[in-house]
């Protein structure tokens, strides 16, 4: 196994890395564009104020319903809220289950109910396909990190209190992504938690990320768990994470002194040369 040999001993990597935030005060560990308030889902949010807005997200949450090995949809449309959504509903006892975002509203709501997710958690310009798709899943409450006509603000959920996320158990599900199988059907491929170690340690290994990077992620790529896995790795190693888009690749490189790129295989994007290229999805 890998270097990460902490986040073993913890078994859930949203229990490690609140664990490690406290001791980064001085790090920048996401970076998005403004959002319209400064809640997440834009602004900056060093490791310590990531780790609160992670806790006091699962603590609204659980106020509104979510109970333990419940699945919740995500579909974000950047890292920053991908982050936040993931770790807020596993903090939660919850199941994170990320969407594809190439997905259209009839795929989605059909996730959404096979997995049974009774909430979702998205943004603009994702929101109206999350919201198309509730009427056919057993979705029932929506979050947007900005303002979606139907939508809850996820904004709402912070200020009741806090949760400490819970170590986990090695077999319980971490993550459920789905995977397209014969016929080309989405199918549920839950990860549990001792899988997504393994292979967020398989990930940290490929890439080599360390805390000097500045890692310039695009949009959430295919099932997510590719994605989930580098994005995590980062973070544990205390790398900062700054979300762009595909057409901003350039510029944000200059801008933020990137020196690494996480973007979805085949996208046709261009590289800066001096930014290392990590392709998943």
């Amino acid at each position: 196994m890998s270097k990460l040999d902490d986040l073993i001993a913890e078994v859930s990597v949203t229990k490690r890395l609140v664990s490690v935030a406290t001791d980064r005060a001085g790090q920048t560990a996401l970076l998005g564009g403004p959002g319209p308030d400064g809640q997440p889902g834009g602004g900056s949010y060093s490791y310590p104020s990531l780790a609160a807005a992670v806790q006091a997200a699962a603590a609204g949450l659980t106020w509104r319903g979510l109970r333990p090995r419940d699945v919740v949809g995500v579909l974000a449309p950047d890292v920053v809220g991908f982050t936040l959504a993931m770790h807020a509903v596993r903090a939660a006892g919850g199941v994170p289950s990320p969407v594809d975002i190439g997905l259209c509203a009839v795929e989605t709501a059909g996730q959404l109910a096979e997995s049974g997710a009774r909430m979702v958690i998205t943004a603009p310009p994702l929101a109206d396909t999350a919201l198309a798709a509730v009427d056919r899943s057993w979705v029932r409450q929506v979050f947007s990190f900005v303002d979606a006509p139907g939508a809850t603000r996820f904004s709402d959920l912070l200020g009741l209190d806090m949760i400490r996320p819970s170590r986990g158990r090695p077999d319980d599900v971490a993550l459920l992504p789905f995977s397209r199988g014969h016929g080309g059907r989405l199918r549920p491929a839950p990860v549990t938690h001792r899988a997504l170690i393994e292979l967020i340690d398989l990930a940290d290994q490929g890439a080599g990320i360390t805390s000097r990077d500045v890692v310039l992620a695009t949009p959430p790529a295919g099932d997510g768990l590719a994605y989930a896995a580098l994005i995590d790795g980062a973070l544990l190693r205390g790398a900062t994470v700054v979300a762009v888009r595909q057409h901003e690749l350039t510029m944000a490189a200059a801008a933020h002194h990137g020196t690494v790129v996480v973007h979805q295989k085949d996208a046709g994007i261009v590289v800066p040369g001096s930014v290392r290229a990590i392709p998943v999805g």
